[in-house]
Protein backbone atom coordinates (compact mmCIF):
# COMPACT_ATOMS: atom_id res chain seq x y z
CA UNK A 1 0.00 0.00 0.00
CA UNK A 2 1.57 3.25 -1.15
CA UNK A 3 1.46 5.96 1.49
CA UNK A 4 -0.07 9.33 0.76
CA UNK A 5 1.78 12.24 2.31
CA UNK A 6 2.49 15.76 1.22
CA UNK A 7 1.34 14.95 -2.33
CA UNK A 8 -2.25 15.11 -1.04
CA UNK A 9 -1.72 18.76 -0.18
CA UNK A 10 -0.44 19.36 -3.71
CA UNK A 11 -3.49 17.64 -5.16
CA UNK A 12 -5.81 19.73 -3.02
CA UNK A 13 -4.15 22.94 -4.19
CA UNK A 14 -4.74 21.81 -7.76
CA UNK A 15 -8.47 21.74 -7.06
CA UNK A 16 -8.68 25.19 -5.54
CA UNK A 17 -9.72 27.94 -7.92
CA UNK A 18 -7.50 31.08 -7.81
CA UNK A 19 -10.14 33.26 -6.16
CA UNK A 20 -10.43 30.78 -3.27
CA UNK A 21 -6.70 30.22 -2.70
CA UNK A 22 -6.41 32.72 0.13
CA UNK A 23 -9.60 31.58 1.85
CA UNK A 24 -8.68 27.87 1.71
CA UNK A 25 -5.10 28.48 2.86
CA UNK A 26 -6.44 30.42 5.84
CA UNK A 27 -8.86 27.61 6.73
CA UNK A 28 -6.15 24.96 6.49
CA UNK A 29 -3.77 26.96 8.67
CA UNK A 30 -6.51 27.50 11.25
CA UNK A 31 -7.28 23.76 11.30
CA UNK A 32 -3.64 22.86 11.89
CA UNK A 33 -3.35 25.46 14.65
CA UNK A 34 -6.39 24.23 16.61
CA UNK A 35 -5.59 23.59 20.27
CA UNK A 36 -5.44 19.95 21.31
CA UNK A 37 -6.15 19.73 25.02
CA UNK A 38 -6.12 15.95 24.75
CA UNK A 39 -2.34 15.83 24.61
CA UNK A 40 -1.96 18.07 27.64
CA UNK A 41 -4.37 15.93 29.65
CA UNK A 42 -2.46 12.85 28.60
CA UNK A 43 0.86 14.37 29.63
CA UNK A 44 -0.58 15.21 33.05
CA UNK A 45 -1.46 11.56 33.75
CA UNK A 46 1.92 10.40 32.46
CA UNK A 47 3.68 12.93 34.70
CA UNK A 48 1.91 11.52 37.78
CA UNK A 49 3.13 8.03 36.88
CA UNK A 50 6.65 9.36 36.26
CA UNK A 51 6.71 11.20 39.58
CA UNK A 52 5.61 8.11 41.50
CA UNK A 53 8.36 6.06 39.86
CA UNK A 54 11.00 8.72 40.58
CA UNK A 55 9.94 8.81 44.23
CA UNK A 56 10.09 5.03 44.43
CA UNK A 57 6.37 4.87 45.23
CA UNK A 58 5.15 3.00 42.16
CA UNK A 59 5.03 -0.75 42.82
CA UNK A 60 4.41 -0.41 46.56
CA UNK A 61 0.62 -0.03 46.59
CA UNK A 62 -1.14 -2.36 44.13
CA UNK A 63 -4.55 -0.73 44.60
CA UNK A 64 -3.23 2.75 43.84
CA UNK A 65 -1.07 1.50 40.97
CA UNK A 66 -4.03 -0.33 39.43
CA UNK A 67 -6.21 2.77 39.62
CA UNK A 68 -3.49 4.87 37.97
CA UNK A 69 -2.82 2.33 35.22
CA UNK A 70 -6.53 1.99 34.37
CA UNK A 71 -6.84 5.79 34.27
CA UNK A 72 -3.81 6.05 32.01
CA UNK A 73 -5.09 3.22 29.79
CA UNK A 74 -8.44 4.91 29.36
CA UNK A 75 -6.74 8.20 28.54
CA UNK A 76 -4.56 6.57 25.90
CA UNK A 77 -7.61 4.74 24.57
CA UNK A 78 -9.80 7.81 24.40
CA UNK A 79 -7.24 9.69 22.36
CA UNK A 80 -6.41 6.69 20.16
CA UNK A 81 -2.88 5.91 21.34
CA UNK A 82 -3.84 2.29 20.82
CA UNK A 83 -0.50 0.54 21.35
CA UNK A 84 0.16 2.43 24.59
CA UNK A 85 -3.41 1.76 25.75
CA UNK A 86 -3.03 -1.96 25.13
CA UNK A 87 0.33 -2.17 26.94
CA UNK A 88 -1.00 -0.17 29.90
CA UNK A 89 -4.08 -2.37 30.19
CA UNK A 90 -1.85 -5.48 30.08
CA UNK A 91 0.02 -4.18 33.13
CA UNK A 92 -3.28 -3.31 34.83
CA UNK A 93 -4.67 -6.80 34.12
CA UNK A 94 -1.64 -8.39 35.81
CA UNK A 95 -2.22 -6.26 38.92
CA UNK A 96 -5.99 -6.96 38.97
CA UNK A 97 -5.23 -10.68 38.73
CA UNK A 98 -2.77 -10.44 41.61
CA UNK A 99 -5.44 -8.67 43.68
CA UNK A 100 -7.98 -11.35 42.67
CA UNK A 101 -10.31 -8.52 41.58
CA UNK A 102 -12.58 -10.33 39.11
CA UNK A 103 -14.77 -7.28 38.47
CA UNK A 104 -11.86 -5.16 37.35
CA UNK A 105 -10.32 -8.05 35.40
CA UNK A 106 -13.55 -8.34 33.41
CA UNK A 107 -13.66 -4.59 32.71
CA UNK A 108 -9.98 -4.40 31.70
CA UNK A 109 -10.45 -7.37 29.34
CA UNK A 110 -13.46 -5.60 27.80
CA UNK A 111 -11.46 -2.42 27.31
CA UNK A 112 -8.61 -4.38 25.74
CA UNK A 113 -11.15 -5.89 23.35
CA UNK A 114 -12.35 -2.40 22.46
CA UNK A 115 -8.77 -1.24 21.83
CA UNK A 116 -8.19 -4.21 19.51
CA UNK A 117 -11.49 -3.41 17.78
CA UNK A 118 -10.26 0.12 17.00
CA UNK A 119 -7.01 -1.50 15.82
CA UNK A 120 -9.07 -3.59 13.36
CA UNK A 121 -7.76 -6.79 15.00
CA UNK A 122 -11.19 -8.39 15.01
CA UNK A 123 -10.46 -11.99 16.07
CA UNK A 124 -8.26 -10.90 18.98
CA UNK A 125 -10.93 -8.38 20.02
CA UNK A 126 -13.57 -11.12 20.14
CA UNK A 127 -11.23 -13.34 22.18
CA UNK A 128 -10.79 -10.67 24.87
CA UNK A 129 -14.51 -9.88 24.87
CA UNK A 130 -15.33 -13.58 25.30
CA UNK A 131 -12.96 -13.78 28.29
CA UNK A 132 -14.66 -10.73 29.79
CA UNK A 133 -18.11 -12.25 29.13
CA UNK A 134 -17.24 -15.43 31.04
CA UNK A 135 -16.15 -13.50 34.13
CA UNK A 136 -19.26 -11.28 34.07
CA UNK A 137 -21.40 -14.43 33.76
CA UNK A 138 -19.73 -15.92 36.86
CA UNK A 139 -20.35 -12.62 38.69
CA UNK A 140 -23.99 -12.52 37.45
CA UNK A 141 -23.34 -8.92 36.36
CA UNK A 142 -26.01 -8.04 33.78
CA UNK A 143 -24.69 -4.53 33.17
CA UNK A 144 -21.22 -5.93 32.43
CA UNK A 145 -22.71 -8.56 30.12
CA UNK A 146 -24.64 -5.86 28.25
CA UNK A 147 -21.48 -3.80 27.76
CA UNK A 148 -19.59 -6.82 26.39
CA UNK A 149 -22.32 -7.90 23.98
CA UNK A 150 -22.58 -4.30 22.76
CA UNK A 151 -18.85 -4.33 21.94
CA UNK A 152 -19.26 -7.69 20.20
CA UNK A 153 -21.97 -6.13 18.07
CA UNK A 154 -19.58 -3.38 16.99
CA UNK A 155 -17.03 -6.00 15.90
CA UNK A 156 -19.70 -7.75 13.81
CA UNK A 157 -20.83 -4.44 12.34
CA UNK A 158 -17.31 -3.39 11.36
CA UNK A 159 -16.83 -6.75 9.65
CA UNK A 160 -20.07 -6.30 7.70
CA UNK A 161 -22.08 -9.01 9.49
CA UNK A 162 -25.08 -6.76 10.11
CA UNK A 163 -27.48 -9.55 11.09
CA UNK A 164 -25.21 -10.69 13.92
CA UNK A 165 -24.61 -7.06 14.89
CA UNK A 166 -28.35 -6.38 15.09
CA UNK A 167 -28.92 -9.46 17.28
CA UNK A 168 -26.09 -8.35 19.60
CA UNK A 169 -27.47 -4.80 19.91
CA UNK A 170 -30.97 -6.08 20.65
CA UNK A 171 -29.55 -8.36 23.37
CA UNK A 172 -27.52 -5.47 24.84
CA UNK A 173 -30.62 -3.26 24.78
CA UNK A 174 -32.71 -5.89 26.59
CA UNK A 175 -30.05 -6.55 29.25
CA UNK A 176 -29.41 -2.86 29.88
CA UNK A 177 -33.11 -2.05 30.16
CA UNK A 178 -33.47 -4.79 32.78
CA UNK A 179 -30.83 -3.17 35.01
CA UNK A 180 -31.60 0.45 34.08
CA UNK A 181 -28.18 1.18 32.52
CA UNK A 182 -29.14 4.25 30.48
CA UNK A 183 -25.71 4.64 28.86
CA UNK A 184 -25.83 1.20 27.28
CA UNK A 185 -29.50 1.71 26.35
CA UNK A 186 -28.42 4.86 24.48
CA UNK A 187 -25.41 3.20 22.84
CA UNK A 188 -27.35 0.12 21.71
CA UNK A 189 -30.19 2.29 20.37
CA UNK A 190 -27.66 4.43 18.51
CA UNK A 191 -26.07 1.40 16.87
CA UNK A 192 -29.48 0.02 15.87
CA UNK A 193 -30.16 3.42 14.27
CA UNK A 194 -26.90 3.10 12.29
CA UNK A 195 -28.08 -0.26 10.95
CA UNK A 196 -31.48 1.24 10.07
CA UNK A 197 -29.65 3.89 8.04
CA UNK A 198 -27.67 1.24 6.20
CA UNK A 199 -30.93 -0.57 5.37
CA UNK A 200 -32.38 2.69 4.05
CA UNK A 201 -34.98 3.02 6.83
CA UNK A 202 -34.20 6.71 7.31
CA UNK A 203 -37.29 7.78 9.25
CA UNK A 204 -36.76 4.95 11.75
CA UNK A 205 -33.10 5.96 12.05
CA UNK A 206 -33.95 9.63 12.70
CA UNK A 207 -36.43 8.67 15.43
CA UNK A 208 -33.83 6.44 17.10
CA UNK A 209 -31.08 9.08 16.85
CA UNK A 210 -33.34 11.73 18.37
CA UNK A 211 -34.09 9.36 21.28
CA UNK A 212 -30.36 8.70 21.70
CA UNK A 213 -29.61 12.43 21.60
CA UNK A 214 -32.11 13.04 24.41
CA UNK A 215 -30.47 10.24 26.44
CA UNK A 216 -27.00 11.71 25.88
CA UNK A 217 -28.14 15.21 26.85
CA UNK A 218 -29.79 13.93 30.05
CA UNK A 219 -26.64 12.04 31.03
CA UNK A 220 -24.24 14.83 30.05
CA UNK A 221 -22.50 12.48 27.60
CA UNK A 222 -20.64 15.03 25.49
CA UNK A 223 -19.12 12.53 23.06
CA UNK A 224 -22.53 10.90 22.62
CA UNK A 225 -24.15 14.26 21.87
CA UNK A 226 -21.54 15.04 19.20
CA UNK A 227 -21.84 11.58 17.61
CA UNK A 228 -25.63 11.68 17.59
CA UNK A 229 -25.73 15.10 15.94
CA UNK A 230 -23.27 13.81 13.33
CA UNK A 231 -25.32 10.65 12.75
CA UNK A 232 -28.50 12.69 12.44
CA UNK A 233 -26.74 14.89 9.88
CA UNK A 234 -25.72 11.86 7.84
CA UNK A 235 -29.29 10.54 7.83
CA UNK A 236 -30.71 13.92 6.80
CA UNK A 237 -28.12 13.96 4.01
CA UNK A 238 -29.32 10.51 2.90
CA UNK A 239 -32.80 12.04 2.70
CA UNK A 240 -31.28 14.97 0.75
CA UNK A 241 -32.37 17.46 3.40
CA UNK A 242 -29.11 19.42 3.05
CA UNK A 243 -29.90 22.33 5.38
CA UNK A 244 -30.87 20.02 8.26
CA UNK A 245 -27.72 17.96 7.62
CA UNK A 246 -25.47 21.03 7.67
CA UNK A 247 -27.03 22.30 10.90
CA UNK A 248 -26.39 18.94 12.60
CA UNK A 249 -22.78 18.81 11.35
CA UNK A 250 -22.08 22.30 12.67
CA UNK A 251 -23.50 21.41 16.09
CA UNK A 252 -21.51 18.18 16.19
CA UNK A 253 -18.26 19.81 15.11
CA UNK A 254 -18.51 22.62 17.67
CA UNK A 255 -18.77 20.06 20.48
CA UNK A 256 -16.07 17.75 19.08
CA UNK A 257 -13.62 20.63 18.58
CA UNK A 258 -14.21 21.98 22.08
CA UNK A 259 -13.69 18.53 23.63
CA UNK A 260 -10.73 17.53 21.43
CA UNK A 261 -12.54 14.49 19.98
CA UNK A 262 -10.17 13.99 17.06
CA UNK A 263 -11.74 10.94 15.42
CA UNK A 264 -15.20 12.54 15.59
CA UNK A 265 -13.79 15.72 14.05
CA UNK A 266 -12.27 13.73 11.16
CA UNK A 267 -15.60 12.01 10.44
CA UNK A 268 -17.48 15.32 10.48
CA UNK A 269 -14.94 16.89 8.10
CA UNK A 270 -15.58 14.00 5.70
CA UNK A 271 -19.35 14.32 6.01
CA UNK A 272 -19.04 18.04 5.28
CA UNK A 273 -16.90 17.17 2.26
CA UNK A 274 -19.61 14.84 0.99
CA UNK A 275 -22.15 17.63 1.37
CA UNK A 276 -19.91 19.99 -0.60
CA UNK A 277 -19.65 17.40 -3.39
CA UNK A 278 -23.45 17.25 -3.58
CA UNK A 279 -23.34 21.02 -4.05
CA UNK A 280 -20.58 20.55 -6.65
CA UNK A 281 -18.07 22.61 -4.66
CA UNK A 282 -15.01 20.41 -5.17
CA UNK A 283 -12.69 23.08 -3.73
CA UNK A 284 -14.30 23.08 -0.29
CA UNK A 285 -14.74 19.30 -0.42
CA UNK A 286 -10.99 18.93 -0.98
CA UNK A 287 -10.25 21.33 1.87
CA UNK A 288 -12.36 19.31 4.31
CA UNK A 289 -10.72 16.06 3.13
CA UNK A 290 -7.28 17.58 3.67
CA UNK A 291 -8.14 18.51 7.25
CA UNK A 292 -9.59 15.05 7.90
CA UNK A 293 -6.44 13.42 6.53
CA UNK A 294 -4.25 15.51 8.80
CA UNK A 295 -6.12 14.05 11.79
CA UNK A 296 -6.15 10.52 10.34
CA UNK A 297 -2.35 10.55 10.07
CA UNK A 298 -2.03 11.63 13.70
CA UNK A 299 -4.33 8.94 15.08
CA UNK A 300 -3.86 6.13 12.51
CA UNK A 301 -7.55 6.14 11.57
CA UNK A 302 -7.36 4.02 8.41
CA UNK A 303 -11.15 3.79 7.99
CA UNK A 304 -11.56 7.57 7.70
CA UNK A 305 -8.37 7.79 5.64
CA UNK A 306 -9.84 5.39 3.07
CA UNK A 307 -13.05 7.43 2.96
CA UNK A 308 -11.06 10.64 2.44
CA UNK A 309 -9.39 9.16 -0.65
CA UNK A 310 -12.80 8.09 -1.97
CA UNK A 311 -14.21 11.59 -1.56
CA UNK A 312 -11.12 13.17 -3.11
CA UNK A 313 -11.62 10.76 -6.01
CA UNK A 314 -15.13 12.15 -6.40
CA UNK A 315 -13.78 15.72 -6.25
CA UNK A 316 -11.31 15.05 -9.07
CA UNK A 317 -14.06 13.28 -11.00
CA UNK A 318 -16.07 16.51 -10.88
CA UNK A 319 -13.03 18.30 -12.30
CA UNK A 320 -12.69 15.56 -14.95
CA UNK A 321 -9.10 14.89 -13.87
CA UNK A 322 -9.46 11.19 -14.51
CA UNK A 323 -5.95 9.85 -13.83
CA UNK A 324 -5.80 11.45 -10.39
CA UNK A 325 -9.34 10.31 -9.55
CA UNK A 326 -8.51 6.70 -10.50
CA UNK A 327 -5.36 6.74 -8.37
CA UNK A 328 -7.29 8.00 -5.33
CA UNK A 329 -10.09 5.47 -5.78
CA UNK A 330 -7.49 2.71 -6.01
CA UNK A 331 -5.86 3.90 -2.78
CA UNK A 332 -9.27 3.81 -1.10
CA UNK A 333 -9.95 0.30 -2.41
CA UNK A 334 -6.61 -1.00 -1.13
CA UNK A 335 -7.13 0.40 2.37
CA UNK A 336 -10.71 -0.86 2.54
CA UNK A 337 -9.59 -4.32 1.48
CA UNK A 338 -6.58 -4.33 3.82
CA UNK A 339 -8.65 -3.36 6.85
CA UNK A 340 -11.81 -5.25 5.85
CA UNK A 341 -14.22 -2.29 5.65
CA UNK A 342 -17.05 -3.73 3.51
CA UNK A 343 -19.43 -0.74 3.43
CA UNK A 344 -16.70 1.73 2.44
CA UNK A 345 -15.41 -0.77 -0.14
CA UNK A 346 -18.82 -1.00 -1.81
CA UNK A 347 -19.18 2.80 -1.76
CA UNK A 348 -15.79 3.21 -3.42
CA UNK A 349 -16.67 0.74 -6.20
CA UNK A 350 -19.93 2.63 -6.76
CA UNK A 351 -18.20 6.02 -7.01
CA UNK A 352 -15.49 4.61 -9.26
CA UNK A 353 -18.24 3.23 -11.49
CA UNK A 354 -19.79 6.67 -11.74
CA UNK A 355 -16.41 8.05 -12.82
CA UNK A 356 -16.02 5.39 -15.54
CA UNK A 357 -19.59 6.08 -16.71
CA UNK A 358 -18.83 9.82 -16.94
CA UNK A 359 -15.87 8.97 -19.18
CA UNK A 360 -18.02 6.76 -21.37
CA UNK A 361 -16.14 3.59 -20.34
CA UNK A 362 -19.23 1.41 -20.09
CA UNK A 363 -17.54 -1.96 -19.50
CA UNK A 364 -15.39 -0.63 -16.63
CA UNK A 365 -18.38 1.18 -15.15
CA UNK A 366 -20.47 -2.00 -15.24
CA UNK A 367 -17.70 -4.04 -13.55
CA UNK A 368 -17.38 -1.46 -10.76
CA UNK A 369 -21.14 -1.24 -10.27
CA UNK A 370 -21.44 -5.05 -10.13
CA UNK A 371 -18.74 -5.17 -7.43
CA UNK A 372 -20.58 -2.46 -5.48
CA UNK A 373 -23.90 -4.26 -5.88
CA UNK A 374 -22.45 -7.51 -4.52
CA UNK A 375 -21.10 -5.67 -1.48
CA UNK A 376 -24.30 -3.74 -0.75
CA UNK A 377 -26.45 -6.87 -1.10
CA UNK A 378 -24.29 -8.74 1.43
CA UNK A 379 -24.75 -5.86 3.86
CA UNK A 380 -28.51 -5.59 3.30
CA UNK A 381 -28.10 -1.92 2.30
CA UNK A 382 -31.42 -1.65 0.44
CA UNK A 383 -31.23 2.01 -0.55
CA UNK A 384 -27.71 1.56 -1.95
CA UNK A 385 -28.73 -1.60 -3.81
CA UNK A 386 -31.61 0.27 -5.45
CA UNK A 387 -29.30 3.14 -6.46
CA UNK A 388 -26.69 0.88 -8.05
CA UNK A 389 -29.35 -1.14 -9.85
CA UNK A 390 -30.60 2.12 -11.41
CA UNK A 391 -27.04 3.01 -12.42
CA UNK A 392 -26.57 -0.37 -14.12
CA UNK A 393 -29.92 -0.04 -15.87
CA UNK A 394 -28.91 3.39 -17.16
CA UNK A 395 -25.76 1.88 -18.66
CA UNK A 396 -27.87 -0.65 -20.54
CA UNK A 397 -29.78 2.12 -22.24
CA UNK A 398 -26.65 3.74 -23.66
Amino acid sequence: MAKRGSDIDTLVKGLVSPQKDEQIESLLNAALAEPMPVEERLRQVERVLEALRELGLFGKDDERDLHLLVTLGRTYQRFLHLEKAYETYEAALTLAGRLKDSERCAEILRQMGRVLLRWNRWDEALDYLDRSWKIYQELNNSSGLASVVLSRGIVFQERGNYEAASDAYETALELSQQVGDRQIVADASNNLAVLATVRGDFDEAITKYQTCLAFSQEMGDIRGIAQNYNNLGMTYADKRDWNAALDCYERAFGIAQEQGLLNVMAIIYLNRAELMLEWEDSSMAASFCSRALDICRKINDHISEADAYRLLGRAFTQRRQWATAIRLFQDSLRLNEEYHIPLNLAETYRDMGKMHAARGHTAKARASFEAALTGFRKLGAKADVAEVERLIEALGKD
